[in-house]
């Protein structure tokens, strides 16, 4: 069988092993994925789980019980207009998360996005260890966009390249990757499109489209300030890091 990667071998023949990872991890191992489902989108029939309800949250004291956060945070995130929900397994809360009508913010990539009518973004999503591998997770996504679906229309969820376990469940819940978000070569927050949608995509998070994006935005936040311009790892081949062990980075 022929080695799709021969050519690559040869080329970097000569390097450490640390400076080759990036050659066997796909893009979204790099960048974070955008992911969006349409309110009239059908997905894969998922068996029902009886012992399973997913309620819509209102008490703060409850969500703040559940993130280990104040009272006054949570009671604070209803006020900016974020809906919470809370999947229950036997009645006892196993996995939760919030869905956001009026702005949002993603903190890896310091971007803060007001929120269109008709649109909503879906966030902080927690499921608890003992519960993990039920399939919860798809299907407190799908109760959330169908009672969120008188108002809004199109569903949108991003999540960072280590966590291949909520790729999977965004997946099953009928999210699909349209967009992958990173830093462009001048350490701004940027767009590359993977799927259609990508201008409702833009619109949406506010940011440009580049073809240019970083291989990791981790680099890029370690390396300078918010205001930064070019950085030293802005490249989209060169980038070393392993999310899976935090002390393997490109300044290792």
């Amino acid at each position: 069988m022929t080695d799709p990667f021969k050519k690559v071998h040869l080329a970097n023949r000569n390097l450490e092993p640390r400076q080759t990872t990036w050659l066997f991890r796909s893009p979204e191992d790099f960048t974070m994925a955008l992911a969006l489902r349409h309110r009239d989108d059908t997905i894969a029939e998922m068996p029902a789980l009886p012992q399973l309800s997913t309620p819509r949250e209102t008490d703060p004291a409850v969500m703040a019980r559940l993130q280990g956060k104040s009272v006054a945070d949570m009671a604070r995130r209803f006020e900016q207009g974020h809906r919470a929900y809370v999947a229950c397994w036997n009645g006892e809360p196993v996995s939760w998360g919030w869905v956001a009508t009026r702005e949002a913010e993603i903190g890896e990539l310091r971007l803060r996005f007001a929120i269109p009518a008709g649109e909503r973004y879906l966030w902080n999503f927690v499921t608890l260890p003992s519960h993990r591998g039920l399939g919860i997770y798809p299907r407190l996504l799908d109760a959330i966009v169908d009672a969120e679906s008188n108002e809004g229309e199109r569903f949108w969820i991003a999540y960072a390249p280590e966590n291949r376990a909520s790729g999977s469940g965004i997946r099953k819940g009928g999210f699909v990757t349209v967009a992958e978000l990173s830093f462009d070569m001048t350490g701004k927050p940027a767009l590359r499109a993977v799927a259609p949608d990508e201008v409702a995509a833009a619109r949406m998070f506010g940011v440009p489209m580049s073809d240019d994006l970083s291989a990791c935005w981790r680099c890029v936040r370690a390396a300078a300030p918010a205001e930064t311009t070019q950085t030293s790892c802005a490249t989209t081949t060169s980038c070393c890091c392993d999310y899976q062990r935090p002390e393997v980075t490109c300044a290792a």
